[in-house]
Order: C-alpha cells, then sequence, then structure tokens
C-alpha cells in the first residue's frame, strides 16, 4: 500500500465518526464541493453526462447511514439531501467505497462484483455513469 493510500486510509478512519452525525444539509454541502471539485477538473464531463440529463441517482453510504441525491441538468450536476421522486438509480455502499468510486481509485466494475457496491433501478444509466466515471482517470 502507497503512503497516498495509507494516509487517506487513515483519514477516513479519523473522520468516519463525524461523518455519522453530519447533519444531512451539511453532508450535501460537502458532496456538492467534492463532486464540483471533480467536475471542473474534467472539463468534457459536462458535454459527458448531457445523455443522463433528468436522471436521479441516489447514493448511500451504509456504513455511516447517509445519502445524497446527484441530479443531472443540463450543465451540470446537483447535489441534494432530498428528493420528492424516487431516484432512477440507486447506488449504495461504504463511504470509502463511494469516494474511491467518483475520484477513480477504484472501477465500478470491480466494486459491484466484489459486492462492495450495490446498483439497483435504471442499470443502462447506472452503466453510462460507470463509464464516464472510468474515463475520468
Amino acid at each position: 500500500m502507497s503512503l497516498k493510500e495509507r494516509l487517506t486510509e487513515e483519514l477516513l478512519r479519523l473522520i468516519h465518526p463525524s461523518l455519522k452525525v453530519l447533519p444531512r444539509w451539511l453532508e450535501a454541502i460537502g458532496a456538492g464541493v467534492f463532486i464540483s471539485t471533480v467536475v471542473e477538473s474534467h472539463p468534457t464531463l459536462k458535454e459527458e453526462l448531457k445523455d443522463l440529463c433528468g436522471r436521479v441517482f441516489l447514493f448511500e453510504a451504509r456504513d455511516i447511514e447517509k445519502s445524497f441525491y446527484l441530479v443531472i441538468e443540463e450543465g451540470g450536476i446537483k447535489v441534494l439531501p432530498h428528493w420528492p421522486d424516487p431516484p432512477h438509480v440507486t447506488m449504495r455502499g461504504d463511504i470509502k467505497t463511494l469516494l474511491e468510486l467518483f475520484t477513480g481509485r477504484e472501477d465500478a466494475d470491480t466494486v459491484f462484483f466484489s459486492r462492495k457496491l450495490e446498483i439497483s433501478g435504471d442499470t443502462a444509466s447506472a452503466v453510462h455513469l460507470k463509464n464516464i466515471l472510468a474515463s475520468l482517470y
């Protein structure tokens, strides 16, 4: 394990307890900032997301019992703590798996087949998002 991986593991271990008590609105802001950073660092991402416009993804971090909605809109992504309708896709895993998925450190197929990530709903949209994330790194 590299030094960077060990530091990431240690950071997650340290912040894990506080993530459990974070209010939903604050966690959505944090997730939004994180995802915005990913989007801004990959200029082609907005164009690639156009095919998913109108789709809503629910991400659930089981280990900290938190969730947020990722809403794909024309020109960008919104992260919200609540959504009035059922999502098109639900992805469940622990916080580490979800973070690694968004940062390209973990392949969606690998975590899905190892059962670290559960995907339900519109599988075509889920596969499309997975392919977009895989192409970023």
